[in-house]
């Protein structure tokens, strides 16, 4: 296997073009990918371009004969954002160029062509559109819609939390962009509140591919030449381990800026990024609920299906996290359902009842007792009560409430895991029965 030298594309078979950029794995050249047409874009330059010796550009430049610079939106691990109006056009756009101490350093240009490349293949309202890239007197820079508005990261700091409805249409917006790039095969690899900007017209757009990369591609995770690939406080468990990810990590990070919507704080922190990343691969996250009182139920179940340690166990896509968000949930609605045991499920979806699950069972569940801790649908629920059946035919019932957030979780029992064991041991005590009636022989 190859990697395409035009943007960075692992995986690629070194025959034919790119199937990311349509590059040959020889050329310079970031050809862009002729299914986007962009209008008079640019292309890198064959010769490397090198770094400009005046450093910033000042207000009122015209860069690359077209773009006169207004102002500095902000600077990044790759590279500077300008405010520029299109001489051509007159329309306000952002250009990004890269930084100069990057083209020394190995992948730095290649980063940079790879996040425009990527940049050209998603087409959603809620991410920039590419306009041109290219070069300017040794430098490479590229060219996209202009976001008129502020990042989330300011906003969370200048608001506090979220109410829910507000947390959860911001997050179901950034859901819909990141479908779309999943659907063109780029998994973005650092959502957090910073790449998100919400415009002043209400509009919500993810921001920075940056460390973008195909599926499939590769699995660089923390740093690599100066540029950090990945903010550890949103970053999923296999980015840690350096598995290769896919869209559920996304869906992981998004998970982390919805519970920092909605209470203000982060599930996970510490003093290094080591000791992050451990709470990350070791310790459940602490319930919404336990920190902000308001939330409903079903959004709590939200959040902790995204936070899942097991990727398996997330939401498939964040196409489905998007519908998750959505779906109507009647406030203070208590939902009675039978499960695939035969068990059924009373679960109060707005908490108004003394109980966030009652588990009506046909049969007594042994070895269940009161302050053992259940995960159900991937929240952690210690049991608070166990009733018999008064009388033939009645169920036995086992009352569940939130676990408190003061308290360590360990040894936590799971209800699927424990009633595919109870099944199979059930299974197994019926076919010793049946064996005992045959004649040997």
């Amino acid at each position: 296997m190859s990697v395409c030298a035009a943007c960075g594309f692992e995986g690629f078979s070194g025959e034919g073009d790119c199937p990311l950029c349509g590059g040959s794995p020889g050329s310079d050249s970031a050809a862009l990918p002729p299914t986007v047409p962009i209008s008079e874009a640019a292309t890198l330059d064959r010769e490397e371009p090198r770094p400009r010796a005046g450093g910033a550009h000042r207000t009122g430049e015209l860069y690359a004969g077209r773009y006169r610079i207004e102002a500095v939106l902000g600077r990044g691990g790759m590279g500077t954002v300008y405010r520029v109006l299109d001489e051509k056009d007159r329309l306000p756009k952002a250009l990004k160029v890269l930084h100069s101490h990057l083209f020394d350093e190995p992948g730095g240009l290649d980063r940079f062509r790879r996040e425009a490349a990527l940049l050209a293949r998603i087409r959603h309202p809620s991410v920039p559109l590419l306009h041109a890239w290219g070069t300017s007197e040794g430098e490479a820079y590229y060219v996209s819609d202009l976001i008129d508005g502020t990042d989330l990261r300011s906003e969370m700091r200048r608001r506090g939390p979220f109410s829910p409805a507000e947390a959860v249409d911001v997050t179901a917006r950034i859901a819909d962009a990141l479908a779309a790039a999943h659907e063109a095969g780029i998994v973005h690899r650092d959502i957090k509140p910073h790449n998100v900007v919400l415009g002043r017209d209400g509009s919500v757009h993810l921001v920075d591919f940056g460390i973008a990369r195909s599926l499939g591609g590769g699995t660089q995770t923390i740093t690599a030449t100066g540029v950090t690939l990945g903010t550890p406080e949103y970053m999923s468990p296999e980015q840690f381990e350096s598995h290769r990810v896919d869209a559920r990590s996304d869906v992981y990070s998004l998970g982390v800026v919805l519970f920092e919507l909605l209470t203000g704080t982060l599930p996970f922190q510490g003093d290094t990024p080591v000791a992050v990343a451990r709470k990350h691969l070791e310790e459940p996250p602490p319930l919404v609920r336990s920190l902000a009182k308001d939330v409903p139920g079903w959004l709590e179940r939200v959040v902790q299906t995204c936070l899942e340690k097991d990727r398996a166990r997330r939401w498939g896509s964040a196409a489905d996290l998007a519908a998750a968000l959505r779906q109507p949930h009647p406030a203070g609605a208590v939902r009675r359902r039978r499960l695939p045991t035969g068990d059924v499920a009373v679960e109060d979806e707005g908490m108004e009842t003394e109980w966030a699950l009652t588990l009506e069972c046909p049969d007594e569940k042994t070895g269940w007792s009161p302050g053992m801790p259940l995960l159900y649908a991937g929240r952690p629920l210690p049991l608070v009560e166990a009733v018999p059946a008064l009388a033939k035919g009645d169920r036995w019932s086992y009352r569940f409430v939130p676990w408190p957030e003061e308290e360590i979780l360990r040894g936590p029992v799971d209800y699927d895991r424990d009633a595919a064991e109870r099944a199979a041991r059930a299974k197994d005590t019926v076919l010793a029965r049946l064996k005992g009636l045959l004649p040997k022989g």
